[in-house]
């Protein structure tokens, strides 16, 4: 199995593909990564011929989201103001002027689930299931994915995902609105290049005006206060005890 950095393809007119590629480690999402993931996006953006954006991943799994390794090394003491490049990834994602798709196979966990939020469509395999675990290792989660849960999901079911950690199957996420549409395994990537080209045919401008005013319409207004409070909450200590608690639960 290849452990490589993300990959941006152009695999049909007017589409581009950016795949993740490290499906021995669940395609996490290392720090190097994040600089290139965001080179990927402005070069999509600029490019006039392009007019969908699809985000894939090779194996089993879609991603299990940030490296909690890369995250739990860091030598931050508690309350630490947070720069954090994952959220400016996913925010740039959000507001990428292309209609995005996510196609999600197997599990989506912790950052990636808001990645896959960030995006305009999540077509999803039977065999998807996501998990935000942040809360019970922790790490408080940055706000504009809380944002995005709350606006997307709706606020009682962001608090059940996001406070209780759980792991839900592909019919709920459909039930739920994460997933627009559920496909057989086999079936993901012929239905994500259908939906892709059918989008790609369109006249972009409506399209992206549209996505422009949804996105302002499902905007919340997240104060300096409030974001103040995420990074009180920061304890790296505590997420990398329990980081390695969980790892440790796991070979037993």
């Amino acid at each position: 199995m290849t452990d490589q950095p993300p990959l941006l393809s152009y695999p049909a007119p007017q589409v581009a593909e950016i795949r993740l590629r490290r499906p021995a480690v669940a395609n996490r999402i290392e720090p190097a990564d994040l600089t290139l993931l965001s080179r990927y996006l402005e070069a999509v953006g600029n490019n006039p011929s392009v007019n969908v954006l699809v985000l894939s991943a090779e194996g089993k799994n879609f991603s299990a989201g940030f490296h909690l390794g890369a995250l739990t090394s860091r030598k931050d003491e508690p309350g630490t103001k947070r720069e954090n490049h994952f959220e400016r990834f996913a925010n740039q994602l959000a507001a990428l002027p292309k209609i995005t798709i996510a196609a999600i196979s197997g599990a989506v966990v912790g950052g990636s689930t808001d990645i896959a939020l960030a995006c305009d469509l999540r077509i999803g395999a039977d065999t998807s299931s996501m998990m935000m675990p942040a809360g019970r290792i922790g790490l408080p989660l940055y706000a504009s994915a809380l944002g995005r849960y709350a606006s997307r999901l709706g606020v009682d079911v962001a608090k059940r995902l996001i406070l209780l950690g759980e792991k839900i199957p592909a019919s709920e996420m459909l039930m739920i609105g994460f997933l627009s549409e559920v496909v057989e395994k086999d079936a993901l990537e012929a239905r994500v290049a259908e939906v892709a080209a059918d989008i790609a045919s369109l006249p972009p401008a409506p399209l992206l005006a549209m996505k422009a005013v949804l996105n302002a319409a499902a905007a919340a207004e997240v104060t300096p206060a409030l974001r103040n409070a995420l990074d009180a909450a920061y304890d790296p200590h505590e997420i990398a005890r329990r980081v390695a608690a969980r790892a440790a639960s796991r070979v037993r």
